[in-house]
């Protein structure tokens, strides 16, 4: 017969087993993160200020493309698109397409400001001096 220590420590092994079957069960699920591949920008930034010392304009919103111009911090600019890149290297890093002395390129949100307005924009950047 079982005497009281011995269902103890049943009951505790069973708590056990079930409690990292859970824990492994859920270690086991990938978060599948979908993100969006169109060109409208998700929420109300319009214009952007380049925040770090310089910035390089991309030809394609990928880290391994060409280098088209390089941004100053302060600059503000009109977003006109947002994208994600689908690169190997960079995959899931957003993209801004700005243009700048006639110039169309991209920019990584990594190193931007984003505003609604370019009055936001602008007093954000008078600012950073």
């Amino acid at each position: 017969m079982w005497d009281i220590s011995m269902k103890r420590i049943f009951a505790y092994s069973l708590i056990i087993l079930a409690s990292s079957f859970i824990l492994g069960a859920i270690s086991a699920c990938k978060p599948r993160l979908r993100l969006p591949e169109d060109s409208s920008l998700g929420g109300n930034a319009q214009w952007l200020i380049i925040s770090s010392q310089y910035c390089q304009m991309k030809n394609d919103p990928t880290n391994s493309s060409q280098n088209l111009a390089i941004l100053r911090k302060g600059t503000v600019l009109r977003i006109i698109e947002s994208k994600y890149s689908t690169s190997e290297s960079d995959r899931g890093t957003l993209w801004f397409r700005i243009q700048e002395a006639g110039q169309t390129g991209w920019v990584p949100a990594l190193e931007v400001n984003t505003y609604s307005s370019e009055n936001q924009a602008r007093n954000a950047a008078l600012r950073m001096e």
